[in-house]
């Protein structure tokens, strides 16, 4: 029922600051049912993005739907309407975060600066709503993939393209399910311009969790890049921030977590994707269905559980990966040593920078919605 949804769903209002993972082999805070119908109805414009992609070679291959995945982790938790005005918002920014991530590939130090910046940026949004924060993760997201494409500058405006595209589509999918399914739901926005002004101006201080998380993620990610640049790790690098990117947060009790469940979900994921490039070798067909369920699941296990999340969208990444012509064995052992050096990184943030008075008590369960 839609008072229920709340519960299911960390919080339709949008007023929702935190997210916490579930421990390892436990399920919650989201009820797995309405939230796998959720996660199946946010996927379904990356698959029919991907559908168009593969069947018709657009020159996109794969872009268009990766756009749609990013943008679709924006504003998940609210109702049709509001998700449709939260994507097309973050359509895009996501679109200039990836053409962004290409220019900006072309040269070393300025890859790291602009990851650095724009993480900091991300993690700073977490002063408002966890609705922003996704926004800004979103981008930082688009921006981390297009610098590891290593593309040539010409190629910054199909990024923009392709990434705002992506990020339509999600939008335009969720106009059309709020006119035809879910009109009965609350509809408010959650946005408040005067609450986050306000909000972002009572955090501007190094006394603030939010402020040193936003520090400590900017470094952190910039940090990433700079090893994966300086290892000379091209192809496969990009898997040192993408692992920062999930896993650091503004609670150490919360990053420590994640940290082992990320390490589990990869290896799943890994495992998984590789023995499926084996087995379809390049049928397209069964790829795109794996593809589009891996999606589905991505956005619905995100709160129910987050080593089978990383399971899932470790899985899309990895199999999309292979079938745009990624060595399978060689990419597998470069993403396990990217995934341990993104886990180290994250590891170490927290103890070198640690926040004043730093409790590690665990949340209780009145907590976990916050």
């Amino acid at each position: 029922m839609p008072a229920q949804r709340p519960s299911h769903l960390y919080d339709a209002s949008g007023e929702v600051q935190r997210l916490r993972a579930s421990p390892l082999f436990a399920i919650g805070p989201a009820e797995p049912g309405p939230a796998l119908r959720r996660g199946a109805l946010v996927a379904v414009p990356v698959a029919l993005a991907l559908i168009f992609e593969f069947h018709f070679d657009w020159p996109s291959r794969g872009a268009i739907a990766t756009g749609a995945l990013i943008c679709g982790f924006t504003a998940m938790d609210a109702p049709a309407g509001p998700r449709a005005l939260w994507q097309a918002g973050a359509a895009p920014l996501v679109g200039i975060a990836a053409a962004l991530g290409v220019l900006s590939s072309q040269f070393g130090p300025a890859a790291v600066l602009a990851m650095g910046l724009l993480a900091a940026a991300a993690g700073y949004c977490f002063s408002d709503t966890l609705r922003l924060a996704f926004v800004g993760f979103s981008c930082s997201v688009a921006l981390m993939i297009s610098q590891g494409l290593f593309l040539p500058a010409h190629d910054a405006l199909p990024a923009l393209l392709y990434g705002g595209a992506g990020g339509l589509l999600q939008a335009a999918w969720a106009a059309i399910v709020w006119l035809v399914y879910d009109r009965d739901s609350d509809n408010e926005s959650g946005w408040n311009w005067v609450r986050t002004k306000s909000r972002l101006r009572a955090n501007w201080t190094l006394e603030s969790e939010v402020a040193r998380h936003a520090l400590r993620y900017g470094t952190a990610l910039a940090l990433g890049v700079a090893v994966y640049r300086v290892a000379g790790m091209k192809e496969h690098g990009y898997w040192i921030p993408l692992t920062i990117l999930f896993v650091l947060r503004p609670e150490r009790d919360e990053t420590d977590r994640r940290l082992i469940l990320r390490a589990v979900g990869t290896l799943v994921g890994l495992a998984l994707a590789t023995g499926m490039a084996f087995a379809f070798d390049g049928a397209e067909v069964p790829i795109v269905i794996v593809l589009s369920l891996s999606a589905g699941l991505t956005f619905g296990l995100i709160t129910v559980q987050y080593a089978l999340f990383t399971a899932a969208i470790t899985t899309y990444v990895v199999l999309l990966s292979d079938t745009l012509g990624e060595a399978r064995w060689d990419a597998a052992g470069q993403r396990v040593i990217g995934t341990a050096v993104g886990i180290l990184i994250a590891w170490a943030a927290f103890r070198l920078y640690p926040d004043p008075g730093e409790s590690r008590r665990r949340p209780d369960k009145a907590e976990a919605l916050r």
